[in-house]
């Protein structure tokens, strides 16, 4: 199988139709699907867009539900995007309704933005010839809103009502483009517990993941994001291997729900501004990665911090340790970067496709 080009979600442009422009003109046919670059909409308060960060435009949407939420600490946000300035200064929420109660009334947008960029998208194909690509929406599970708890038990109560508002959503997109959507499923906090945790408690952090999959109703095509975190372009997690990762994506794996097909699984190979080591030794443990049939390996590797010659030899170690050839991506989205850092990526993606 040839290589093949994944962008993980956000770009750093003007708007989505500039975004999924620019994606085909950088990697064209080599992408299988095409997110639209979660811009959202632009105010005041969010002059760049309230999409830039998914997780924080989550959190976002419960703030403005002053019936449901009370804010216990307010976010110090940034004057430039209107986000909080870095993940220890998140706004700290408390619900005001039961689990139950809060599903039915806690609305995400996700499908809401899907509607908005769908169209465009499909037009945007027929113009470049490319019917093969797919459109591609990344979701996080419901654990990930437990960054704006203020308590970490109403973090784990309210993390199968989050992931059924997900669910619900995620239907909605389902319903209107059937096979012509992937899912991404995006799980920073999930790899940061099976950090956190033994490696025998490991199932532990796969269980909002699974709940999540279970409570998307409709069969899916979907891939996984083992995202280590990238708000402000800072990893969450600091992994001393790959050892730790390459067992939750097993452990995922042999977890998969039959209902829905495993398209891929990312792993991220950089933390945020910090590209990974060149020598090889340190991908050695990728090749304990277990996927079904058909389902790709994608390699996060791509990063501004190393020159084209070390990135082919980063490239060709992975590809040695997996005995195959993988397809191609940056570690996270590309939002945090500036627009000329990710026009970069985005060439380098394309001169590494074919090395």
């Amino acid at each position: 199988m040839s290589r093949s080009a994944l962008l993980v979600g956000s770009l750093p442009f003007s708007d989505e139709e500039e975004c999924m422009r620019r994606s085909l003109s950088a990697l064209g046919p080599s992408l299988r699907s095409l997110p639209d670059g979660e811009i959202g909409d632009k105010t005041p308060r969010f002059p760049r867009g309230n999409r830039g960060a998914w997780v924080m435009s989550a959190v976002e949407m419960l703030t403005a539900d002053t019936e449901g939420w009370r804010i216990v600490t307010s976010a110090e946000r940034d004057a430039e995007d209107g986000l909080a300035t870095d993940y220890t200064h998140i706004q700290k929420l408390a619900p005001r309704r039961p689990p139950a109660a809060m599903a039915d009334t806690v609305h995400f947008g996700y499908d809401r933005y899907f509607r908005k960029s769908y169209e465009a998208f499909k037009e945007i194909r027929r113009e470049r010839g490319l019917g093969n690509i797919k459109f591609q929406v990344g979701v996080p599970t419901g654990f990930a809103l437990g960054l704006a708890f203020a308590s970490k038990l109403d973090w784990i109560r309210y993390t199968g009502a989050m992931n059924t508002v997900i669910a619900r959503e995620v239907d909605a997109i389902l319903q209107e483009a059937g096979d012509d959507v992937v899912i991404q499923v995006e799980v920073p906090p999930e790899i940061y517990a099976a950090h956190a945790l033994p490696a025998p408690l490991l199932g532990l952090a796969l269980r909002p993941i699974v709940d999540l999959l279970g409570k998307i109703q409709r069969p899916a095509e979907i891939g996984v994001h083992l995202c280590l975190g990238d708000f402000r372009n800072e990893a969450l997690v600091h992994p001393k291997t790959l050892l730790k990762l390459t067992a939750f994506s097993n452990a995922l794996v042999r977890a998969w729900p039959e209902r829905h097909r495993l398209s891929y699984v990312h792993f991220p190979l950089a933390e945020g501004a910090t590209p990974r080591p060149v020598a090889a030794a340190w991908y050695a443990p990728l090749a304990r990665a277990r996927l079904p049939q058909g389902a790709r390996f994608v390699a996060g590797f791509v990063h501004e911090g190393r020159s084209a010659a070390e990135l082919r030899r980063i490239l060709a170690a992975i590809e040695e340790a997996r005995g195959e050839q993988v397809d191609i991506a940056s570690s996270c989205g590309l939002g945090r970067r500036s627009p000329e850092v990710a026009e970069r990526l985005l060439a380098m993606t394309a001169e590494l496709l074919a090395a």
